[in-house]
């Protein structure tokens, strides 16, 4: 028997689409540019190109008027597209520096009311 649960069913986090500027920092201080793809309280998708190749990132990301924010993340996945647009899949470390999650919480009170079927964030 297969498990039919959706993505959604299986996260702890609703994710929404969101198009924000970001950054990824790897361990050895490379940074690479990034914009989101969806984000949730838990984790966020981003598209780039040339992401570090380690399993601990450091994902700066802005949330529209609150500003930039500092996360520490475990990568869980890499797709590599061959064409620039790559993508980095990371869980939020559970203890996020600078006060990540609670402003991940704030942009979601701010912009977001209902999940996966909300309209696109934008921090432009």
């Amino acid at each position: 028997m297969t498990d039919s649960s959706s993505d959604r069913e299986r996260r702890a986090h609703p994710r929404v689409y969101a198009d924000l500027a970001a950054r990824v920092v790897g361990d050895d201080g490379m940074e690479v540019e990034a914009r989101s793809v969806n984000i949730s309280e838990g984790g966020v998708l981003l598209s780039g190109g040339d992401f570090p190749d380690t399993g601990r990132v450091r994902i700066e990301i802005e949330l529209a008027e609150l500003g930039w924010h500092s996360l520490e993340a475990d990568v869980v996945r890499r797709e590599s597209a061959g064409d620039g647009n790559d993508q980095l899949a990371a869980r939020f470390a559970e203890v996020a520096t600078g006060g990540g999650r609670e402003a991940i919480r704030a942009f979601f009170d701010a912009h977001i009311s209902g999940g996966d079927d909300a309209p696109p964030a934008s921090g432009a």
